[in-house]
This record gives C-alpha cells, sequence and structure tokens, in this order.
C-alpha cells in the first residue's frame, strides 16, 4: 500500500501527463541507407522502450543506437546527439547519473553548434539536464537549467507551449521542496492559468497544480485561496475518476491536513476515513 501511496502521490504532483519531451526521435529525413536504417529503427525502438517505461530494455537499445550513430553519421551530426540525449534521459531514469550527465553536456555542444543557442533541441538538453540534478536534490545546480530552458522555449515555442509549463511546474517544484513558497507560487500560477486556458477548465491536470498551490497558499496562511484550491481540484478529480479513485485520497489527504491545521477537526474527520476507505480498496 505505502508503494501505491507514494506513486500515486507523485504522479499528482507532476500531473498526469507525461512529461514533455519534444522530438525524441529526432528531426531526420527518411533514411537513405542501410545503416541509417538501422540506427533509426534502434532509436524508435529506445524511445519506444522509455514511454513504455521499460528501461533497461531501453538502455540496451539506446546504447547500441549511439554505436551505430557513431560508425555511421560525421562527428557533430544532430543525430548522434538525438541518440546521446535520449540515452541519457534512460540512464538517468534508472538512477545512473554520472553516465547520463557527460552524455547531456556532449548534446548539448552538438545542438548549439549545428542548431543555435535558441533552438527548441538546446533546450530540451537544459531541461534534461535540470532533472538530472534535481533528481539528485542538487537545487543551486538545476535551477539554471529549467530558467534558460523555459528562456528559449518562450521565444521559440510560444508562452502557452507545453514546454513551457513543464519547465513553470518545476522551478515551482525546486522552490517548493526548499520551502520557498512564495517564490513556488507565481511559477504554479502561471502553469495553472496556460493550462486552464489549453486544456480547458475540467482537465485533470488542472486538479494536480490546483492540489500543489492550495498547499503552498495553506503554508503562506492564505487560506481562504487555499480551500477554494482544494475544493475544485476535489470537484474536477470526482468528475473524472468517480469518488474512490486514488488520485482523489491525495487531494481529500492535503484538505483534511489543512482542515487539522487551521483547528477544522470536525471537517477533516471524514475526510481521512475516507481517504483510508480510498486506499484500503486499492490494497485488496
Amino acid at each position: 500500500m505505502v508503494t501505491l501511496v507514494n506513486i500515486v502521490k507523485h504522479l499528482c504532483r507532476c500531473g498526469t501527463k507525461t512529461l514533455f519531451i519534444l522530438a525524441l526521435s529526432g528531426a531526420c529525413t527518411l533514411p537513405a541507407y542501410p545503416q541509417e536504417n538501422s540506427w533509426k529503427e534502434l532509436h524508435d525502438k529506445a524511445a519506444s522502450l522509455l514511454q513504455k517505461k521499460r528501461y533497461a530494455d531501453g538502455i540496451m537499445a539506446g546504447e547500441e543506437a549511439l554505436k551505430v550513430a557513431k560508425k555511421t553519421f560525421p562527428s557533430g551530426d544532430t543525430r548522434i546527439a538525438d541518440s546521446m540525449n535520449l540515452l541519457g534521459i534512460l540512464y538517468r531514469t534508472y538512477g545512473r547519473y554520472t553516465e547520463a550527465e557527460p552524455l547531456f553536456c556532449q548534446a548539448l555542444a552538438i545542438y548549439k553548434k549545428s542548431l543555435g543557442a535558441d533552438h527548441p533541441s538546446v533546450a530540451n538538453v537544459l531541461y534534461a539536464l535540470g532533472e538530472l540534478f534535481f533528481l539528485q536534490n542538487k537545487y543551486a545546480e538545476a535551477e539554471p537549467f529549467y530558467q534558460q530552458s523555459l528562456s528559449i522555449y518562450e521565444k521559440a515555442l510560444g508562452l502557452d507551449h507545453a514546454g513551457v509549463v513543464d519547465a513553470l511546474n518545476r522551478l515551482g517544484e525546486l522552490y517548493q521542496d526548499q520551502k520557498k513558497y512564495a517564490e513556488a507560487i507565481p511559477f504554479y500560477k502561471r502553469a495553472l492559468t496556460i493550462e486552464e486556458k489549453t486544456l480547458g477548465s475540467g482537465h485533470p491536470d488542472l486538479a494536480s497544480a490546483m492540489n500543489n498551490l492550495a498547499t503552498l497558499y495553506y503554508y503562506q496562511g492564505d487560506n481562504t485561496m487555499a480551500e477554494s484550491l482544494y475544493k475544485q481540484a476535489l470537484e474536477i478529480y470526482e468528475k473524472e475518476y468517480g469518488n474512490d479513485h486514488p488520485f482523489i485520497a491525495t487531494v481529500l489527504e492535503k484538505m483534511a491536513e489543512f482542515y487539522e491545521k487551521t483547528g477544522r477537526k470536525d471537517d477533516a474527520k471524514p475526510l481521512t476515513e475516507r481517504v483510508k476507505k480510498i486506499y484500503s480498496n486499492y490494497q485488496k
């Protein structure tokens, strides 16, 4: 049950969508030679395995794809960078951070030289480096990479793009983890505003953002705003998933804590009981 709870909390904190990865398979044209065919097949296979969370198999395919890329394409070709970036993501996801970092740095250098410093592919690698350090709780190292990726996404893809939302949410989470709540709120608020505009008012990703933002307002002492956002998040999740989905429990837990700490224990008790019932149903 503990594992289930932790997984659900992570999903709700980050939203239900898959994290934005732009052009995982690169922007190469149709292969002209057998070696290029071989590289593309391996690269696409590794990308597919990553999406399926089959990381060990993905690493094997990614390593082979990089070997083929280095043999097939001239030094500095962006397809080599594509394979480096993808393999770096696979290593990072598997916790092999020391192996991932040099791959990201090499890919970054190739993209900057070939495509220019403000290309989205550059932003992708900067974001990936931010993730690498963030996962190791190296917040000072992660922050500038997220900031740089955000700036490029805004210029190259527009202010409402999914890459912008992901970078904003990650910066909000970075500050939240350091208990810098006042600094985190503007990033979460802006991300929520974009998602309301692009996804619609009832999308479940909004509920996860509202839940995060509500907790920050509570920590900041704005109880009225916190309660309003908790209730909105709960309403969206209930409409989307019904009354006993684990995502709902994550909001109920935060609401119960909020009511407990603000002296409303009678309001907190039924929410706590409901949380226990939801998790017990999924433990069976």
